[in-house]
């Protein structure tokens, strides 16, 4: 019977009553790395991998878990085949995508924004170029997938926030997400030392002259890829929960039609962008100059989205979509 201690560098496991194997040098006295050098690279099973390491197939099991949770390893799908579905070829034939990549259906535990989030990840990762600008909204799905890239090297990279943050820290800020991208890349992050809504068009005119804000929207003028969610305008909405509109203001651009929001502009059903005088008071990238990034990616889903998201498709605001399936098919329906 093996008897188990704690899992520090001083402390054995005995198995067999061999003691626990101290680890090799080239692993940096790191056991997590060592069973997972063994199991991803070398192609050894759990049992050999205890052999190897004196201990319990159990503990090997928690090493190569502890692997995964810690970043150590990562195991991806290669989300190019997501985008050869029927379903996502068809979406794209409707509304005029560039791609589509979905979200096969399937139960679990963890929310739909997180899982959409982590395949938005797995995209935009294939598509990263040394030198990218990169501009980043704001959202829940936005910061699912902040979260979950896998961690690189890109200081050739920068990333930067699209629109001012509002006075609320809710975790699902621009600057969160845009400090997370650019952190999980290694890359430069640029944030917008701005507030997204001000009193006045006055006062927005003042800010958007400053040099230091003038010069971030220059920038963003070269973006080659831009990340965005979608929000939809009843029930409950990010718009108002995270601090950045009252109520009244989302009513507003109810009663002109609007059923969604994205990147900075609220649209109506045709995909028409709908102005208020709310617009004269946010700061945010010019539409027409959003319109001419390249790789304009949109991430989000779920069945309270689906008149938002295909309301954003008619307006051109995405070239690529990443969704899933339920989303897609009410998409379709309309």
């Amino acid at each position: 019977m093996s008897k188990k201690y704690n899992q520090g560098k001083s402390t054995a496991e005995v198995r067999g009553g061999a003691p626990r194997r101290a680890v090799p040098s080239q692993f940096a006295m790191d056991e997590v790395l060592w069973a997972a050098w063994l199991y991803y690279e070398q192609g050894y099973k759990q049992d050999q991998i205890a052999e190897e390491l004196r201990i319990s197939r159990a503990s090997v099991f928690n090493l190569l878990q502890r692997a995964k949770d810690e970043g150590v390893v990562t195991i991806a799908i290669d989300p190019t085949r997501m985008a050869r579905i029927e379903m996502a070829q068809k979406l794209c034939e409707k509304t005029g995508l560039n791609e589509c990549y979905l979200l096969p259906h399937a139960g679990g535990a963890a929310p739909l924004t997180e899982l959409i989030g982590q395949l938005g990840a797995r995209v935009l990762e294939t598509r990263l170029q040394p030198d990218d600008t990169i501009g980043v909204a704001w959202g829940r799905t936005v910061l699912s997938l902040s979260r979950t890239l896998t961690p690189g090297r890109f200081p050739g990279i920068t990333v930067a926030q699209t629109t001012g943050s509002s006075a609320a820290t809710f975790d699902f800020s621009p600057v969160l997400c845009t400090s997370n991208i650019a952190a999980k890349l290694n890359a430069r992050a640029v944030n917008l030392h701005a507030p997204g809504v001000v009193s006045s068009p006055h006062v927005k005119d003042i800010l958007m002259a400053e040099p230091a804000i003038r010069e971030h929207f220059e920038m963003l003028r070269h973006c080659s890829k831009i990340l965005f969610g979608v929000t939809q305008l009843t029930g409950p909405t990010l718009l108002v929960q995270g601090g950045f509109m009252t109520q009244e203001e989302i009513q507003c651009y109810l009663d002109l039609g609007a059923v969604g929001f994205a990147s900075g502009y609220f649209f109506n059903r045709d995909g028409e962008i709908v102005i208020s005088e709310f617009d004269e008071r946010h700061i945010t990238m010019d539409e027409e100059e959003m319109c001419n990034v390249p790789e304009r990616i949109c991430v989000g889903g779920g069945p309270e989205k689906i008149e938002a998201i295909h309301a954003m498709l008619q307006s051109r605001l995405a070239s690529i979509l990443v969704t899933d399936e339920a989303t897609a098919l009410g998409i379709l329906s309309l």
